[in-house]
């Protein structure tokens, strides 16, 4: 597997609308959940490569106005990379504006730093370590939404990726006896070209698709089941025989507090 393959993780920029402010009734100062997962799945791809992995995740402000937040995911498709590396976690921090116009809109708009805390090991050719900054934009309209993710810096360390991006459109219907049915469909796109070797980055590029079924048992508590599959090259989306772009189903435990 090329280090090409680190390129992942969260905004579409339309904060033109002519909708009156609207002020969220209930804001919370303080928000967050944990998530108990079978496999992590992130932008379509199996960063956990298989294996179970646990979130935690912490919000400031759930309201209108400037709003932030910390989480960080266990993962280990660093050190299969990056043979010698040990990286066991990801920490994405962020910070933002976000404003309701109605009842049915809210736009976000802010920064995003996804950092792999950990030791790093020399590598043959040189790389530099996957910490990325990406910008991004956001618009939902009731429970559909669509995001853009730009690369502010190189992206997850692939060398002349600056300016990479990512698209999200995702939403969700209820469905009787608590049950709720999610879909998602992302797109990747990498800019720029290896120094290296002289290829394009955007052969990297693919599409990402997720249905899904939610339950919840509480407002508090919910379990998820999804499938998800890309149209990722298996030659450069394969770690050790296994394709963490392939079909992916997994389970997703929630609590939120």
């Amino acid at each position: 597997m090329k280090a090409s393959m680190q390129r992942w993780i969260f905004a579409a920029g339309l904060m033109g609308l002519c909708l009156p402010a609207y002020a969220d009734p209930a804001p919370e100062l303080i928000s967050g959940n944990v998530q108990f997962m079978t496999n992590y799945i992130g932008r379509g791809l199996a960063q956990s490569v298989g294996n179970p992995s646990v979130e935690g995740e912490l919000d400031i402000n759930s309201g209108d106005g400037p709003y932030g937040g910390i989480e960080g995911t266990s993962t280990n498709w660093v050190n299969k990379v990056y043979p010698g590396d040990d990286v066991a976690v990801e920490v994405d921090m962020w910070a933002g504006w976000r404003q309701h116009l109605g009842p049915d809109w809210v736009v976000k708009a802010g920064v995003l730093r996804l950092q792999f805390p950990g030791d790093y090991v020399p590598q043959n050719p040189p790389t530099d370590e996957p910490n990325t900054t990406e910008l991004f934009g956001f618009v939902a309209w009731r429970a559909y939404s669509l995001r853009w993710d730009w690369s502010y810096t190189n992206a997850f360390a692939t060398p002349d990726s600056k300016g990479s991006w990512y698209l999200d459109a995702s939403g969700s219907q209820t469905l009787p006896s608590g049950f709720s049915l999610i879909e998602h469909v992302g797109r990747k796109h990498e800019t720029g070209s290896n120094p290296l070797t002289g290829l394009a980055n955007d052969r990297n590029d693919y599409t990402d698709y997720k249905v899904g079924v939610v339950y919840t048992f509480t407002d508090a508590l919910s379990l998820t089941l999804a499938h998800t599959w890309t149209t990722a090259n298996p030659a450069l989306y394969t770690l050790d025989g296994y394709f963490v772009g392939g079909h992916h189903t997994w389970l997703l435990l929630e609590k939120d507090f």
